[in-house]
């Protein structure tokens, strides 16, 4: 039983037991004495005690017993549970075993934290040497010394282009492809083809002239890079002069077999012819402007921004897992140097601390201890003024008023217990009942 819950629970309960039965014993007493003195008992010689006094006497000593058996089993439990141990434990617990559990302590915490670096560098190591990540530094490193190399041969860094965006170029190809098809179409209908192939052959024509003018824009703006690129171009030139020649011849003859005047059969032939070469200059151009005039620095810008952007994904990635496994080994750090300054502090406060413990425990033994003595003070008080009661009411229902012989004699106290024990404050070592 705790020393806290006896003093605020059990310690009431038994005062309160004593005192009932007290009150019980003095009614006793009282009708006990008013029916022996009325019939003069004991008699004024006798020298012996009245057996009811020896009834009173053996109750309360029961009580006694009772009241021993019980504190007893308190008092104990304090000592041997909780008293005992410290006492055992500040026996082996000096300056210098602390001074050694915090030695063992620090090379546990060195050891832990030595442990915890080495799994850190292998798992950054297999990181950084994982076989995709490797790959892609390889493929990159190379590109980007090749990129080195072609970037100090131009003098540059970027695509010598002015038309910018490169979809705005594709755009006005797709544009040109349009504004071609009606007049393609108007062409191939003289042929008195079905639609579907009429269709298709405009669309040929569609197709045709956009690449062809981005060919020869390209051409143009890189002819010095092959030494065939001049006749290519002038091959472009004449295939795109003879395909608007002859558009446009067949558009006349269509318009003339609609019945169109003769003098206007020319014009129309030559504005078709020239529309056909204007819209080919235009994809030419565009195409010049939106191309570099090096072919090696182009395919080397691209290949070096496309490995440069797929290397740096990845780069991330490596770096994202290198983030959270240092965030990982701090944090394991953190801990494990916590636990041994928690420990230390321990530690250094465990002799201080058993010694309050010590102390707080003695103080709550002392307090049980007073609190029984108290009750069986109380309960051999308690015996005395039954006695007594017992015999001024026999004395008062006297008829002779006279005292026996045997009252002269002092009432003997109970044998009592607590009285012998010791509080730890005083004498550490347990008392021996």
């Amino acid at each position: 039983m705790e020393a806290e819950e006896f003093l605020n629970n059990y310690q009431y309960e038994l005062e309160t037991k004593v005192a009932e039965s007290h009150q019980a014993r003095m009614g006793n007493s009282r009708i006990k004495g008013e029916e022996d003195g009325k019939r003069n008992l004991p008699s004024i010689d006798d020298q012996f005690v009245t057996p009811f006094e020896h009834e009173i006497k053996s109750k309360y000593q029961a009580d006694v017993e009772e009241l021993y058996q019980n504190g007893k089993q308190v008092l104990d439990d304090l000592y041997d549970r909780h008293y005992q141990p410290i006492i055992n434990e500040l026996k082996d617990l000096d300056e210098d075993k602390i001074t050694l559990l915090i030695q063992e302590a620090e090379d546990v915490k060195s050891r832990k934290l030595e442990e915890l670096n080495g799994n850190h560098l292998d798992t950054i190591k297999d990181i950084e040497n994982s076989p995709h990540y490797q790959g892609e530094k390889k493929r990159f490193e190379k590109i980007r010394k090749r990129w080195d190399e072609v970037s100090k041969k131009y003098g540059r860094q970027e695509l010598n282009i002015h038309f910018k965006p490169y979809w705005a170029y594709i755009l006005l190809l797709i544009a040109i492809g349009i504004a071609e098809f009606p007049l393609n179409n108007q062409v191939f209908l003289s042929f008195r083809e079905t639609p579907l192939l009429t269709l298709i052959m405009s669309g040929v024509l569609v197709i045709t002239l956009p690449f062809i003018a981005h060919a020869a824009g390209k051409i143009l703006k890189q002819v010095k890079e092959r030494k065939i690129y001049p006749f290519l171009l002038i091959i472009l030139v004449v295939v795109i002069v003879s395909i608007s020649y002859l558009t446009s011849v067949l558009r006349t003859n269509y318009v003339a077999e609609l019945g169109a005047p003769e003098e206007e059969l020319r014009l129309d032939q030559w504005t078709f012819f020239v529309i056909g070469i204007i819209l080919f200059l235009v994809g030419t151009i565009a195409s010049f402007f939106a191309h570099d005039e090096s072919i090696e620095f182009t395919e080397v810008y691209h290949k070096f921004h496309r490995e440069e952007e797929n290397f740096l994904k990845i780069q991330q990635e490596a770096n994202n897992k290198r983030a959270s496994e240092k965030e990982n080994f701090d944090q394991q750090r953190k801990a494990i140097q916590e636990e041994f300054t928690t420990k230390t502090e321990n530690l250094k406060n465990k002799l201080q601390s058993l010694r309050n413990k010590k102390t707080e425990i003695a103080g709550n033994y002392d307090k049980v201890l007073a609190c029984f003595q108290g009750l069986e003070r109380r309960i051999n008080n308690f015996c005395q003024e039954a006695i007594f009661h017992y015999r001024d009411t026999n004395l008062t229902f006297r008829n002779n008023h006279k005292q026996p012989n045997s009252w002269s004699e002092p009432v003997e106290g109970l044998v009592c217990y607590f009285h012998v024990f010791d509080e730890l404050s005083k004498n550490p070592q347990k008392s021996k009942s």
